[in-house]
């Protein structure tokens, strides 16, 4: 989008671009992007601030919400245009050889709404971008929207190019698992390396009974417990060099969950980012003598969050969510040691690029657009260390078959072709097993001159003598 921008300004002075989204998150990511190659974007703030910019011949280059073209909820209606045609003048004439790129075109582009946008920018050359392949049943309405396609760029060529990193999904049956002796072991481990082996066993002692406390925990409660063993045990989690999202199926659930692990070490260092702002009209009427209320509870909770934040009382705070949010992202993009989980329902799973981000924890039940965006989150590079992007799949929304993922245009992407997620997500222990597997044919390879049978103790001997020849001067291992 950057360089098409680019390119299309250097060669038609007259050129202008406007960029149309649907979301806050990605006006602020498209205009940090411009912002990159030395170029100023105009960001509209309103629909008159629209029509009037159009209305004149500079800046070259726009960004605007689609809202500004009157849409609401991204639902155009026959009503919004009629009032459109009421709030454009009369003499309205869009100034310069005007190109409009539509992001996100399969969510933003319906048929009206096209034919809004079209009416007020008659003689405009609309181009479409996506990073999230079309539906089946959209693709022929697209197609008819705006015309073929000029350029496709699949997700297992972007992988292949390593401008994103491979998805390594795994599906957990919190309810069978997370109970079991192995997983309470690991976890025991996990919080007790480096002590002595008196003080575990001191300390197992008090921890005797915790498979039968979490048995008889919440679901949320086992999951919340799980991305901790997980925060000890996992890659670039336990070294705090990445950090995490966990995805709630409501704002009431994300509130729960934020409560539970504030309980824990990650007190500070986790938060909420929903659409939610707390207000006293939510709290109205709700009020009885049976204990606190969903909304009562997720009034409360926030509230909590937000003061405990800004260190002010709960009443100045609570009016301080955008605040909270910009600086939440801020530390989790930048310093994922202190921001090491996000916890969200559907804000942020679009167009939010944080680097640093490695494991999603998904607890919702999600499908196609959606979950194709929000898988994306932890697909970007951020040094040697981050080999991929691992989804923990609570929900079992792959369906996968006879245990090894091979499809996964069955469950919750089948509106897609296979083709256009092909080399989208690989299962844990698939790809592990094709590690291994390559790993032990490069060691055969490198110790094919040892004579046979070839056993362990030459083979270790023989690497010695290749790669560091007065090491054998040091090693007890034998070549009989």
């Amino acid at each position: 989008m950057v360089w098409l921008a680019k390119w299309i300004r250097e060669h038609n002075i007259d050129a202008r671009v406007l960029i149309v989204t649907d979301r806050a998150e990605l006006d602020d990511q498209i205009e940090s992007i411009f912002k990159g190659v030395d170029e100023d974007i105009y960001r509209t703030q309103s629909s008159a601030d629209l029509i009037a910019t159009l209305d004149r011949t500079t800046p070259w280059l726009i960004c605007s919400l689609i809202h500004k073209f009157g849409s609401r909820e991204n639902k155009a209606s026959d009503e919004f245009i009629r009032d459109l045609q009421n709030q454009v003048p009369s003499n309205f004439t869009p100034k310069g050889n005007l190109f409009v790129f539509v992001d996100e075109c399969h969510r933003t582009q319906s048929g009206k709404l096209h034919a809004a946008m079209k009416q007020i920018l008659p003689d405009a050359l609309f181009i479409g971008f996506t990073g999230t392949p079309l539906l089946k049943k959209d693709k022929q309405k697209s197609t008819e929207i705006f015309g073929n396609y000029i350029h496709t760029y699949k997700f297992n060529e972007a992988v292949a190019d390593e401008i994103v990193l491979d998805l390594r999904c795994e599906a957990r049956d919190i309810d069978q698992n997370l109970t079991s002796p192995e997983k309470i072991d690991q976890w025991f481990e996990a919080k007790t390396r480096g002590l002595s082996d008196l003080a575990k066993t001191q300390l197992k002692r008090k921890w005797g009974t915790l498979q039968k406390v979490l048995s008889s925990k919440s679901r949320l409660e086992q999951i919340v417990k799980d991305i901790l063993l997980d925060m000890e045990t996992k890659p670039r989690l336990m070294d705090v060099r990445g950090n995490a999202m966990l995805v709630c199926s409501s704002i009431y659930q994300a509130c729960k969950a934020y409560e539970l692990f504030s309980q824990t070490h990650l007190a500070g260092k986790c938060a909420i980012i929903t659409s939610y702002k707390p207000s006293p009209t939510d709290i109205k009427g709700e009020e009885t003598g049976a204990g606190l209320t969903e909304k009562l509870h997720q009034y409360g909770i926030y509230r909590q969050m937000l003061a405990d934040h800004f260190q002010e009382p709960e009443d100045k705070a609570m009016y301080r969510v955008e605040e909270f949010d910009r600086e939440v992202k801020k530390r989790f993009i930048e310093a994922p040691g202190q921001m090491r989980l996000l916890i969200m329902v559907d804000k942020l799973l679009t167009g939010f690029d944080a680097p640093p981000a490695t494991y999603l924890y998904i607890d919702k039940k999600m499908r196609d657009h959606g979950l194709f965006q929000a898988i994306c989150r932890v697909n970007r590079l951020d040094g040697e260390d981050k080999k991929y992007g691992y989804i923990v799949d609570y929900k079992n929304l792959f369906e996968q078959l006879e245990g090894a993922v091979t499809d996964y245009t069955t469950g919750a992407f089948d509106g897609y072709d296979a083709k256009d997620i092909a080399g989208l997500l690989s299962d844990r222990l698939t790809k592990g097993r094709d590690i291994l597997e390559e790993t032990r044919a490069t060691v055969e390879a490198l110790c094919e001159p040892v004579p046979h049978p070839g056993r362990a103790n030459v083979k270790i001997t023989y690497i010695i003598s290749v790669t560091n020849p007065n090491g054998l001067s040091s090693t007890n291992a034998s070549t009989n």
